[in-house]
């Protein structure tokens, strides 16, 4: 009867945990999802919104770095087992805030170009649109397969801090992430 008990209230803590992550205003939403032929090659274009936990924003204006990642795939449909990657392409930026300057700096990882935004909500915005990102050679697709691309964004919480990263394992709004979001070719 204990056991039985003590099952019901796992189950109720676990719920009431997944509805206020999925019901929450926070999150990562990627979104306006398109893709185009430009010079024989596949371009993807998207939107991300980074709508991010009071804990995370406090965190960064507090000097705490963080990494973000977004990550488009292109694959190609397959019946009869796992959907066969072809082409990947990730950005990977990093926000922290400098004191002296009261400036917020963004580095994009790939090109290292670093940026200063006067808020946080600046630093995301410049972040929040992919325009005609290359992902493929269209020589390289089977125009009798269907394909379709995938996108995810999300904060690498392997980055944080070892304290800030625990509690990542434990709490939503510690990785907030958008989920994989699916459209076709």
């Amino acid at each position: 009867m204990r056991l039985l008990a003590l099952c019901h209230l796992s189950f109720i803590i676990l719920l009431t945990l997944y509805s206020s992550h999925v019901f929450a205003d926070e999150g990562i939403i990627v979104s306006d999802l398109s893709s185009d032929v430009i010079d024989q090659k596949v371009t993807v274009d998207c939107e991300v919104q980074y709508r991010l936990d009071d804990r995370v924003k406090e965190a960064l204006t507090n000097g705490i770095e963080m990494s973000f990642l977004l990550e488009i795939e292109l694959r190609q449909e397959n019946l009869y087992w796992l959907d066969p990657l072809l082409s990947q392409l990730q950005r990977e930026f990093r926000v922290k805030y400098h004191a002296l300057s009261k400036q917020f700096v963004m580095v994009e990882m790939g090109s290292h170009i670093e940026r200063s935004f006067p808020d946080l909500y600046s630093a995301f915005y410049y972040q929040h649109r992919i325009h005609n990102a290359a992902l493929t050679n269209t020589n390289e697709l089977d125009l009798k397969q269907k394909y379709y691309f995938r996108a995810r964004a999300r904060l690498v919480s392997e980055n944080l801090p070892l304290p800030l990263r625990i509690k990542s394992y434990v709490s939503p709004g510690w990785r907030p992430s958008s989920g994989w979001t699916v459209w076709p070719m």
